[in-house]
């Protein structure tokens, strides 16, 4: 996973990239070796942390943010909410693939079968 960290107002030190990059890492077995780029963004705006994340996955672009007072909390909530959001893509992609075969066309492969 490529990972862009933009700070405003806020230096992004490498504590909040491995922070970040950590609960990321937990995420990987959604994104099943299909290539994500996330973009993070980082602001501080009158004693309150703002953080946004824009995930780019698959043919998907998930974005979410949380602004509160602690900078990693922010952090952590923000990933959670892209979390499941990428679940649910993951779903429908799994449901969309594992379609059952409509009724009709089964009653024909029968017929084709008692044919023979």
């Amino acid at each position: 996973m490529n990972i862009e960290f933009t700070g405003r107002h806020i230096d992004v030190t490498p504590a909040i990239k491995s922070h970040v990059e950590e609960h990321f890492k937990r995420l990987d077995h959604i994104f099943d070796g299909k290539p994500a780029n996330a973009h993070v963004i980082i602001e501080i705006d009158h004693g309150m942390s703002r953080s946004e994340v824009v995930l780019n996955w698959r043919n998907e672009v998930l974005t979410a943010n949380t602004t509160i007072a602690d900078m990693y909390q922010s952090l952590t909530q923000t990933i959670d909410k892209i979390e499941t959001q990428a679940r649910k893509v993951k779903d429908k992609v799994i449901d969309r693939s594992h379609k059952a075969k409509p009724m009709a066309e089964v009653a024909t492969m029968l017929e084709e079968e008692e044919a023979v």
